[in-house]
């Protein structure tokens, strides 16, 4: 059996990244034979079936760096290195830690499936992009502008667009069936989340964006919908949803009923309490991909080229669709009372060929590995 290394945005209290862990931790068993798996975390979720993946780090260190040096250790001895779903490579310093992971290794080869890359935040990134990507025997992007930019970087590197691992997490648990209540849902799910703040941008844009959902939402009543339901996909401590959920939530004046989920340490109780909703207003990639994944109508509420890139992959109509930092109000509530009012123009990729584009991942991998 093979010893695998799983490098992602694991253990952070991340809804969506534990979906990722899940797909990834599952094709790794699956496909590439392995039950030995590390995964570059503090802790494994609560998932419904247990995976075979362990967390690399520790979350108190015995000695100065440990983790640093357990995860230089499992890269030196993996057989394999695999970046899996759901990383943005964009930063210098993420792309030189990686590139130097793989260095290190003394095993097969390294490869990078349901990826993103870009838009790059600093000047080195796009260099030590290139020295990184020329390392990886494969790599799967999830999103046209990733594959247009690594091509561009290196013409001749393994690539393919494959899809984002999530649609894949079914088959990890204990059955590949989403429960889909379609004749008895109620209730419109929210997931907003900060983003200009984090990376040094103007704070203005953050502030526009929510007086305006707010209106929205203001504005809505009981005869349009039974409650609205704030679903944090983030639980951390500094990067989490806590705080703008509960800041809209105490300045609603609305006769609805409000309510605000933490985060959940098992992602498919997220994933049902979905299904249960009429519509999820989403910000967060994997709200959206939630509701993809469970055919609740869904407005795509973007802050990241990475969102765009999902309404173009799952081809979501335009009017559902929406840029978080350039919208007007009338905009938003008109896809809202759509969706409530079952005027809803879901995506033209249905969810089995979206889940044969994420098999493309492993499939290219294998391909890539028998070479």
């Amino acid at each position: 059996m093979r010893k695998i290394l799983l490098s992602g945005y694991y253990g952070e209290y991340n809804t969506g990244d534990d979906v990722l862990l899940a797909s990834s931790t599952w094709g790794c068993n699956q496909f590439l034979k392995s039950n030995e798996i590390l995964a570059t975390s503090v802790h494994i979720p609560n998932f419904e079936k247990k995976l075979p993946v362990l967390p690399l780090y520790v979350e108190r260190e015995k000695v100065k760096s440990e983790n640093l040096i357990r995860l230089y250790y499992h890269a030196l001895t993996s057989n394999i290195i695999v970046f899996g779903g759901g990383s943005v490579f964009h930063s210098t310093d993420k792309l030189t830690r990686d590139a130097d992971l793989i260095d290190l290794s003394r095993g097969d080869c390294a490869i990078a499936l349901g990826v993103s890359f870009g838009p790059f935040r600093d000047s080195g990134a796009e260099l030590a992009c290139k020295k990184f990507i020329n390392k990886l025997s494969y790599i799967g992007v999830r999103d046209e502008d990733s594959f247009n930019i690594v091509k561009s970087l290196a013409p001749d590197l393994n690539i393919e667009k494959t899809f984002d691992l999530a649609p894949l997490f079914p088959f990890s648990q204990q059955d590949n069936n989403l429960n889909n209540h379609s004749s008895n849902r109620r209730g419109l799910a929210i997931s907003l989340c900060h983003y200009e703040r984090y990376i040094g941008l103007n704070t203005e844009i953050e502030k526009r964006r929510f007086e305006k959902i707010l209106n929205v939402l203001n504005r809505l009543t009981l005869e349009d919908v039974e409650e609205l339901i704030f679903i944090d996909f983030n639980g951390h401590r500094v990067f989490g949803d806590f705080d703008i959920h509960n800041e809209m939530i105490k300045r609603l004046n609305i006769q609805i009923p409000v309510s605000r989920i933490a985060y959940q340490h098992n992602p498919a109780d997220v994933l049902n309490l979905i299904s249960r909703c009429r519509g999820i207003v989403g910000m967060r990639l994997h709200s959206c991909i939630f509701g993809y994944m469970t055919e609740t109508p869904t407005v795509i509420l973007s802050y990241h080229p990475k969102c765009m890139g999902w309404a173009n992959e799952i081809q979501a109509n335009p009017d559902f669709t929406i840029d978080s930092t350039h919208f007007e109000e009338e905009q938003l509530y008109s896809s809202i009372m759509n969706i409530l009012h079952n005027k809803y123009i879901p995506p033209i990729l249905t969810l089995p060929n979206a889940q044969k584009l994420a098999m493309k991942n492993w499939e290219g991998a294998l391909c890539s590995m028998s070479q």
